[in-house]
C-alpha cells in the first residue's frame, strides 16, 4: 500500500502574473499525474488547496476537473482546510462543497469533529488499512481552543495511523510558531504537516515522524531564493507499518538568482551591470538583489525599466530587491543584536522612528505572524492612533 502526501498547493491568484498562476495549476496537475502513474492508494493533502477562501470560478473548475481524474482512477484525497481555504470570519471551508460531491474527503467536515463536554472529539476514516484524521489550520488560540481539548477516536487495528494538520510547530522556531510540537496528539505513525512552505523531513515525535513537504510551487521571492526545489512524498506501508518515505521532486521553472554590489555606482551603472548579466531564455524565474551604498538617489534607479527589459528577454517572473540598497543621503545601519525581536527593534530605532511608530510596527509584525484577524488588527491600530493623537494634543 502507498499514499502521497502533498501540501500548500495554493491554486488561485498567488501572483499578479497570470502566467505564474498557471504554473501553480500545472504543478497541481503534475501531482495528480504522478499519483495516477504511481498508482497510489490515496492522497493526503495537509491544507491550503486554494489560495483564497472564495476562489475564482476558473480555479474551482480546474480543481474539479483534476479531482474527477483522481476519482476515475479510484484514488481518494483526504484533506484538512488550511488557513487560506477558509474565508475571513468564516468557520466552514470551500472544501465542503467538494466533500459533499464525493471529490475529496474533508477531514474537518462536521461529521468528523464534535465539540463535546470536556473537549473536541475527533474521528477519522480507515481506508486501505490506514487510519486518517486531522485538524484544520487556525492560528488564533489554536492550542487552548482545540489541541489542549482534543480527544481522538483512533482505529487501533489500522496498519498505519496518520494525523493531518496545518500549523507551524515550535520545532521549526519559536518566532512564528502557532503550535508547540508537544501539543500534537500522540500515538500516530505519520504526521502530515502543512502551512510551513519549507521542506523538512523526519522530525521524530512519539515514535512517529512529522513531515513537511513544503509548498508545491514557489509562492514568493523568499521561497525562490531559499528553497532549492519543490516536492511531495510517496509513503509505502504494510501491516508492519511504514516501509519507506520517498521525496518526489516536482518540475518547476529554472531559476536565476544573483546579487549586484551598488557601492559607489550611479543608477545608470547599476542598471547597465544588471542588464549585462541577463540573457534570452524561455521563462526562467529571476531574482536580483541590489545591495550597498550607491552614488546618487535610490529614486533614480530604473527598477521598472530593468523589469521590462528582463520580461522582453523571456523571464516569466522578475523580482528586483533593493531592501539592502542605500543612497548617499541615508545613514548606514549596523545591527549588533542577535535575537530576531531585538534586531527588528534596533533597526527601527536606528532608522530614527518615533517610539509610537515602533510600537505600531512591532504590533503589526507580531499580529501578522500570529494570524490575527483583519478586523481585530484594524480596531487595535485605530486605538493606538487615537492614543497617540490624544497624547500629542
Amino acid at each position: 500500500m502507498k499514499f502521497m502526501h502533498v501540501g500548500d498547493t495554493h491554486v488561485g491568484s498567488v501572483y499578479k502574473s497570470e502566467q505564474r498562476n498557471e504554473d501553480i495549476k500545472d504543478i497541481f496537475k503534475q501531482i495528480i499525474d504522478g499519483a495516477i502513474e504511481r498508482k497510489v492508494d490515496f492522497i493526503v493533502h495537509s491544507g491550503d488547496l486554494f489560495n483564497e477562501g472564495t476562489p475564482q470560478l476558473s480555479a474551482l473548475l480546474f480543481v474539479t476537473d483534476q479531482l474527477n481524474r483522481l476519482k476515475q482512477s479510484g484514488i481518494k484525497m483526504f484533506i484538512v482546510p488550511g488557513s487560506h481555504d477558509v474565508g475571513i470570519g468564516e468557520e466552514d471551508s470551500i472544501l465542503e462543497l467538494f466533500d459533499r460531491n464525493g471529490l475529496l474527503v474533508n477531514l474537518n467536515s462536521r461529521r468528523y469533529i464534535k465539540d463535546g463536554e470536556g473537549g473536541f472529539i475527533l474521528n477519522g476514516e480507515t481506508y486501505r488499512n490506514a487510519f486518517v484524521c486531522g485538524v484544520k489550520g487556525k492560528r488564533s488560540k489554536v492550542e487552548d481552543e482545540i489541541f489542549k481539548r482534543l480527544k481522538v477516536n483512533v482505529d487501533e487495528g489500522a496498519w498505519v495511523k496518520i494525523f493531518v494538520f496545518h500549523h507551524t510547530i515550535s520545532y521549526l522556531g519559536e518566532k512564528f510558531k502557532d503550535l508547540d510540537t508537544e501539543s500534537l496528539p500522540k500515538g500516530f505513525d505519520y504526521y502530515a504537516a502543512g502551512h510551513w512552505h519549507g521542506n523538512m523531513d523526519s522530525i521524530h515525535y512519539d515514535g512517529g515522524i512529522i513531515q513537511y513537504p513544503g509548498s508545491s510551487e514557489y509562492c514568493d521571492e523568499k521561497e525562490i531564493v531559499d528553497n532549492p526545489n519543490r516536492g511531495c512524498y510517496v509513503v509505502s506501508y504494510d501491516k508492519e507499518g511504514i516501509n519507506s518515505v520517498d521525496r518526489v521532486i516536482l518540475k518547476t521553472r529554472d531559476k536565476e538568482i544573483f546579487e549586484v554590489s551598488a557601492d559607489g555606482k550611479s543608477a545608470a551603472e547599476i542598471e547597465k551591470e544588471v542588464m549585462s548579466k541577463l540573457s534570452k531564455n524561455e521563462g526562467k524565474l529571476l531574482v536580483i538583489r541590489i545591495a550597498g551604498r550607491m552614488d546618487g538617489r535610490k529614486g533614480n534607479l530604473g527598477v521598472a525599466g530593468m523589469k521590462n527589459g528582463a520580461g522582453e528577454l523571456g523571464y516569466s517572473y522578475v523580482s528586483i530587491n533593493t531592501s539592502k540598497l542605500v543612497d548617499d543621503r541615508e545613514k548606514e545601519v549596523v545591527i549588533e543584536s542577535k535575537e530576531l525581536d531585538e534586531i527588528e527593534n534596533e533597526f527601527l530605532e536606528k532608522k530614527e522612528y518615533a517610539p509610537w511608530q515602533i510600537k505600531m510596527a512591532r504590533y503589526l509584525i507580531d499580529a501578522v505572524g500570529a494570524g490575527a484577524e483583519t478586523a481585530k488588527m484594524r480596531n487595535e491600530l485605530e486605538e493606538m492612533f487615537n492614543e497617540h493623537d490624544n497624547k500629542r494634543d
